[in-house]
């Protein structure tokens, strides 16, 4: 199983993306796509000001995507790596994503070549189409 950012909800998202094959072909392989409610939101807010929010929605959930909520454990490892590892190109979102994939034994998707190496973290950076 795997968690993905935002990114990846993204590029799934838009076909014009640069990482639309790879993050679509990475969530199907996947079969269940475990996405975080506060990263789900960020994925979605293009789609919501483009006026397709309903149609997004309905996308990543086709392809299997599950909302979680950020949870206190979550939050507190999220905590430790940003004091950890943090700088403006791993922000306290990124963090949590990393954090919920450590907490709960997943491969985390980024399409975020700038994130720091975390060590236990099992990290697959997508590459552009």
């Amino acid at each position: 199983m795997i968690v993905v950012d935002a990114n990846v909800a993204v590029a799934v998202l838009n076909s014009n993306d640069p990482f639309h094959k790879s993050a679509l072909e990475r969530c199907v392989r996947a079969r269940e796509v475990s996405i975080l409610n506060l990263t789900r939101a960020e994925a979605l807010i293009h789609p919501t000001n483009a006026g397709v929010f309903e149609q997004a929605a309905t996308a990543l959930e086709a392809l299997d995507f599950v909302t979680y909520p950020v949870s206190d454990d979550v939050a507190d490892r999220a905590r430790l790596l940003r004091a950890t590892y943090g700088n403006r190109n791993f922000p306290i979102i990124d963090a949590i994503v990393v954090a919920f994939g450590l907490v709960h034994d997943m491969t985390i998707v980024t399409a975020d070549a700038k994130w720091p190496a975390i060590e236990d973290a099992n990290l697959e950076v997508l590459r552009p189409d």
